[in-house]
């Protein structure tokens, strides 16, 4: 048995047969070309998200890519970039992170709250963004390399899960505030999402 190709778009597959004619399989590289287009196109769809063996249930909006999944161990967490066209070509992105902590008792939510808002503080370039209004919103700002960015930390308990959920996007000057304004309404939507 060998492959033969023909130059044309389809492989060719010699049996060893009675008759001298290889068999011709199916258009195999147009096939494989929609199948992976396909594939792309389904994981970049993907809006429904579990955390913690499918007991945190969340989504997110089509078009976010998940661009790291830690799903072993406590705490569990999946990270998403968003499309941001201000910030193509650059090292910058806008970025969203949820991230579920099994408690053992309802009493550690406030201990967890507490730990995430001190590692808050020992990023680089750190200040509290004196105009959020909101308590239970930890908003400020930091450096990632030369640009500021907007972090925005809100925290939830949900069954026995202490679940944040971190919205950063840069600050960069041709943002157009449209695009921030749908980006804040974005993560408020998948902080809305969270079910255990």
């Amino acid at each position: 048995m060998a492959l033969h190709w023909n130059g044309s778009a389809c492989l060719t597959l010699a049996l060893p047969t009675i008759r001298s004619e290889p068999v011709k399989l199916i258009p195999c590289l147009f096939c494989l070309s929609a199948t992976l287009f396909a594939s792309a196109a389904i994981a970049q769809d993907k809006t429904d998200y579990t955390l913690n063996d499918d007991q945190v249930h969340f989504r997110v909006p089509p078009g976010w890519t998940a661009v790291m999944e830690k799903s072993d161990g406590n705490p569990q967490a999946i990270a998403f970039q968003v499309p941001d066209a201000t910030a193509k070509g650059s090292d910058d992105s806008a970025s969203v992170t949820v991230k579920s902590r099994q408690m053992k008792t309802a009493e550690q939510f406030d201990a967890v709250v507490l730990e995430e808002r001190q590692h808050a503080k020992e990023q680089a370039g750190y200040a509290f963004d004196v105009s959020n209004t909101n308590g239970a919103i930890n908003q400020y700002f930091v450096m990632r390399g030369k640009t500021k960015y907007l972090v925005r930390d809100s925290f939830h308990r949900s069954g026995g899960f202490a679940i944040s959920v971190r919205c950063q996007r840069p600050l960069l000057e041709k943002t157009p505030a449209e695009w921030s304004t749908e980006f804040d309404s974005a993560c408020n939507s998948v902080t809305a999402s969270l079910s255990p």
